[in-house]
């Protein structure tokens, strides 16, 4: 079939499935982006102001290097400042196998790396309070991704190339071998359900990715995670004073993002939280979680006011089993995205690019070092 007389459908206008459109529309092919939520909001798990960029912490950089190249062709487009360059403290007790591991991949890489003993974390940035037996990976690259700009961003672009957005909720979603994809969209301002057509689908539809592909309800869990705001009297640990991303999740579940998206509120996450139906997401506490950030924020985070969050937000995580993502086709007209663990935003231009190749049959563009092999749902077999 000529590329430019596909029809393709990405289900989720998440930042994944939102990287996937464009790349579709910059290939030239007619495509439709389906979102549930009238956007922006704040339901799935792309919204807010912030995520965390690294190099340290992944297996391989080629997938990195990429996405960095294009957040940063995205801001030359728009002229917004889409990423902000904050270095990354990653802790551990020395000789830790985990960092070195990660720091050998930046050595190889030719990137600058340094570890930290505790005594020069404590100079370094007085702000903080380490023990004595955690030193900490420094990777200067590290930074943070202003969410809300870049998912703008990115579905600006993909409008202005030709791809059509449509708000409703897909309600099923039925591969035909050799005929196409048939789509049942619910409308809630009609209370309507229409049937549409096309050739092929890339479902990224996030927590809901599930409900849509039961053969993956096994497989996929959504958690409900905390995303907590502390006030910062001092002004000591905002971005223009040299604060850093905490990258603290292997020791204690944490990291934390300097004062930047909310003035004077320095953002602390529990990377994890309770297993959650995405429909019902408000009607689940999550206290004991909570109570862990405060008790970090206390311990590690002094000069911060630690009695309670000043704001208090939620997001969802899909966790794979192996906290790896699913990219793969499932069928010859049918592919997928999910299951992204919480570290899907940074590799998006990525991983759309793949997502984009599969759908159209392009496998053999996927560069080599993206290791998609990594990402075949035939691993759980």
């Amino acid at each position: 079939m000529n590329q430019q007389s596909l029809t393709v459908c990405v289900i989720g206008g998440g930042i994944i499935g939102s990287w996937a459109a464009l790349h579709l529309a910059e290939a030239g092919v007619r495509t439709t982006l389906i979102e549930q939520f009238p956007m922006p909001h704040t339901r799935g798990s792309s919204h807010g102001l912030s995520r965390a960029f690294r190099l340290l912490g992944e297996l391989e950089l080629d997938r990195l290097d990429y996405s960095l190249e294009r957040w940063q062709a995205l801001e030359t487009v728009t002229g917004e400042t889409l990423f902000i360059k904050t270095g990354l403290l990653n802790f551990g007790p020395p000789g830790d196998p985990d960092l070195e591991k990660y720091m050998t991949v930046l050595r190889e890489g030719g990137r600058p790396f340094e570890w930290l003993e505790s005594d020069t974390i404590a100079s370094r940035f007085p702000m903080l309070a380490y023990p004595s037996e955690w030193g900490a990976a420094w990777d200067p690259n590290g930074g943070i991704l202003i969410a809300h700009r870049c998912l703008n961003a990115v579905q600006s672009r993909f409008l202005t190339l030709g791809g059509r957005i449509i708000t409703g909720r897909v309600e099923s979603v039925h591969s035909q071998p050799g005929t196409g994809v048939r789509i049942e969209v619910g409308t809630a301002t009609t209370d309507t359900t229409e049937v549409l057509s096309f050739d092929r689908t890339v479902v990224c539809a996030g927590p809901w990715t599930a409900g849509l592909l039961p053969q993956l309800a096994g497989l996929l869990s959504s958690l409900l995670t905390p995303v907590t705001y502390w006030r910062d009297p001092s002004g000591s640990c905002s971005v223009s004073n040299g604060l850093p991303i905490l990258f603290n999740a292997r020791l204690t579940g944490i990291y934390g993002l300097p004062s930047c998206e909310y003035p004077g509120l320095v953002k602390m996450l529990y990377h994890g939280g309770p297993e959650t139906d995405p429909d019902a997401r408000d009607l689940v506490s999550f206290k004991p979680y909570v109570k862990k950030v405060r008790r970090y924020v206390r311990e590690h985070l002094p000069l911060l006011d630690h009695r309670k969050p000043a704001i208090l937000e939620t997001c969802m995580y899909t966790m794979s089993p192996d906290s790896n993502p699913i990219i793969d086709r499932i069928a010859d007209n049918l592919v997928i995205g999910c299951g992204f663990s919480g570290s899907g935003f940074k590799h998006s231009p990525a991983t759309g690019r793949m997502l984009a190749a599969l759908a159209l049959g392009q496998d053999k563009t996927i560069p080599e070092g993206f290791r998609a092999d990594r990402y075949v749902l035939e691993r759980y077999q």
